[in-house]
């Protein structure tokens, strides 16, 4: 019988696999929750064993300037060169066997919610293709790209590791710059095919980022892209190794997360503007998904 594997929050990931030290573990109390940038080789002497299939709630980011590593994403093992990002998306099953000493660069890993912010907006992050699971995890880098990313992870490093608490504005900044570099360069070197099965996806999350306040169901998703409910199961499941209602839930939960972050509306407000006539049974919706009420959400913002 198979281990099952596991899906990690950050602390329990560092837990597991890296040796507990005194100056990162200090880095890490003062920083934003889910949110670090750091050089690899400020973590790859920490590493305690090899990473076994194992799966993350956040996104982790990994541009390699010396060296070379062999990891597996999903099924498919790839070689990692200098001048190429990685992209372990949040949801995606992985595993290294080793991470060698010689290895340079940068690793910045982030949780979905912290682009969730003061000047965020649910259409951007739906143009980030490479986050999404199932596409292909590897940018090369250009040499004409390559000073603005390295520029860009340097001053996010340097945000992680100062004497103050990141401030979540400038972490913001810099992390969107991030991403839409990658995102130009990713449509430019993704020559891959893609199956049937990630073309109904990607329609799907269109469909389903466009009617987000509407509160559809799998089936009237369906019915527009004239397939079967059990069809769009099954290829949104070969495409994300999750079912086309988990991808609707997480959808309406990033819409929501947006209203509770930068609108003035009370929840029951939310609550119908999203189209649920019940907000105690939002209420019931939001907390299944996250783990906190929307007001629990909301003030946890206000603290931040």
């Amino acid at each position: 019988m198979k281990p099952e594997i596991r899906t990690y929050n950050s602390e329990d990931f560092r837990n597991e696999y890296f040796n507990a030290s005194p100056e990162l573990d200090k880095l890490f109390k003062k920083s934003l929750e889910d949110f670090f940038c750091l050089r690899v080789e400020d973590l790859s002497e920490g590493v305690l064993k090899p990473i076994q299939p194992s799966r993350e709630v956040s996104h982790t980011i990994i541009f390699v300037t010396e060296g070379t590593f062999k990891t597996k994403v999903g099924f498919k093992e790839y070689r990692v060169k200098p001048d190429q990002v990685l992209i372990y998306q949040a949801g995606a099953v992985f595993s290294t066997a080793e991470i060698h000493p010689e290895i340079h660069g940068f690793t910045c890993h982030f949780h979905p919610d912290i682009l969730i912010g003061k000047y965020g907006n649910n259409t951007l992050l739906n143009e980030f293709e490479f986050l999404i699971v199932g596409n292909h995890p590897i940018i090369d880098i250009s040499e004409s790209s390559k000073p603005a990313i390295l520029n860009l992870l340097e001053r996010l490093c340097s945000e992680f590791k100062s004497d103050d608490r990141p401030n979540v504005s400038v972490v913001h900044s810099y992390l969107y710059a991030l991403l839409a570099e990658l995102q130009l360069l990713f449509g430019q070197n993704n020559r891959f095919d893609q199956s049937a099965s990630f073309q109904i996806t990607s329609q799907f999350k269109k469909l389903a980022y466009e009617n987000v306040r509407k509160n559809l169901k799998v089936s009237h998703f369906a019915q527009m892209l004239n397939v079967s409910p059990n069809h769009l199961n099954k290829s949104v499941k070969h495409s994300t190794s999750k079912s086309a209602s988990e991808i609707n839930n997480e959808i309406k939960l990033i819409e929501i997360k947006f209203l509770l972050y930068q609108s003035g509306m009370s929840i029951s407000e939310i609550a119908y503007d999203m189209g649920y006539l019940d907000a105690s049974y939002f209420t019931r919706f939001f907390k299944k998904g996250t783990g906190v009420t929307p007001t629990e959400f909301r003030n946890r913002i206000e603290k931040s």
